[in-house]
């Protein structure tokens, strides 16, 4: 998870942003979402059927390392009126199937945070952000994505400060980008060949990585399915989330697989519940904290995430005397549409 999060992520990057940070927030790095629609869009030519039928996973992040994870419990419960309707689903579900060329999905993303900073709180600030993402599979080699398009159709980001609300322009809005893989490692390139500057590049490729961090989570999610429920393993939990790199740390990680049932579309739906503590540095001497938890859930034909929504309080703390301090809440909800 980015400063910059983008869909599968936490806004603090937004946040950091917002604070003279000069860290954008991609819309892609806690988690994760999805929304199933009864009847399915007509399929593009160049995907055949058969490949939309055997299309894997897709969903968001990149944990770069996972040496910071704690795997104590974080507050937070999955709400009563989450659960699916329908009986318990057999052992054996939520198999991950390679990817294949040309699928292709979309990823919305929602940031909203409020916050109170200077003494007494005399100062409240506040952020909206929504972002919609499209990935695209243009080459594999054994199940492996070699090529994928990424496209920001949407991406708009409101500040409010006290009271006052103006739009906050978001570089990645209206771009498509081609990444290419060489030995796991992502090759961002604008759409017209040349080197995207270094904000976006960072953004893109933590998108970029995303479908390949989910896939592990979900490949430890098909072992946990077949015991009917559990938790997940500190990586796990930290791969669900969206990862941490060298601007966020994850401090503690939680996720634990509730419940399974059979949807009203025959489909296996797995509810997950999640809860994380992240930080990022604003500054040298200025850092970011949030506590947040929520559900997550998850459906087979084949996996793959549908809607998350993750919320809890944030708080800003300076080490330098007289330096910014603020307390508040942040919400990130990710869906996605396959």
């Amino acid at each position: 998870m980015r400063a910059r999060w983008s869909g599968g992520a936490l806004g603090l990057g937004l946040l950091a942003l917002a604070l003279g940070g000069c860290r954008g927030l991609r819309a892609s790095t806690v988690p994760l979402g999805g929304t199933h629609e009864a009847e399915e869009l007509p399929a593009k030519a160049a995907r055949p059927a058969a490949e939309a039928a055997s299309a894997p996973l897709v969903a968001s992040a990149v944990p770069h390392s996972v040496e910071h994870a704690d795997v104590g419990s974080v507050p937070g419960t999955i709400a009563s009126d989450s659960a699916a309707p329908g009986k318990p689903a057999p052992a054996g579900a939520f198999q991950v199937k390679p990817y294949a060329a040309h699928q292709a999905w979309t990823r919305s993303f929602d940031l909203e945070f409020s916050l109170k900073v200077g003494p007494g709180g005399s100062m409240e600030m506040k952020m909206v952000s929504h972002q919609e993402a499209r990935f695209e599979v243009l080459a594999v080699s054994g199940g492996e994505i070699d090529k994928l398009a990424i496209e920001y159709p949407v991406y708009t980001s409101k500040m409010t400060v006290m009271g006052a609300t103006q739009d906050a322009p978001e570089e990645l809005s209206g771009k498509r980008f081609v990444v290419t893989f060489a030995q796991g490692k992502p090759d961002v390139r604008e759409a017209s060949g040349g080197k995207p500057p270094k904000k976006q590049l960072d953004s893109v490729k933590d998108d970029a990585r995303e479908p390949l961090e989910i896939e592990k989570a979900l490949k430890e999610l098909s072992q946990l399915t077949a015991k009917g429920r559990g938790d997940f393993s500190a990586a796990g939990a930290v791969a669900l989330a969206g990862g941490e790199d060298e601007d966020t740390k994850v401090t503690r990680a939680r996720a634990s697989l509730k419940s399974i049932s059979t949807s009203g579309h025959a489909e296996k739906l797995a509810l997950l519940e999640l809860g994380y503590t992240l930080t990022n540095a604003v500054d040298d001497n200025t850092t970011i904290e949030v506590e947040v938890s929520g559900p997550l859930s998850v459906l087979d034909a084949p996996s793959r995430y549908q809607t998350s929504t993750l919320q809890g309080p944030m708080e800003i703390r300076s080490s330098q005397p007289g330096g910014m301090q603020g307390r508040g809440t942040i919400k990130v909800t990710t869906s996605y549409k396959y």
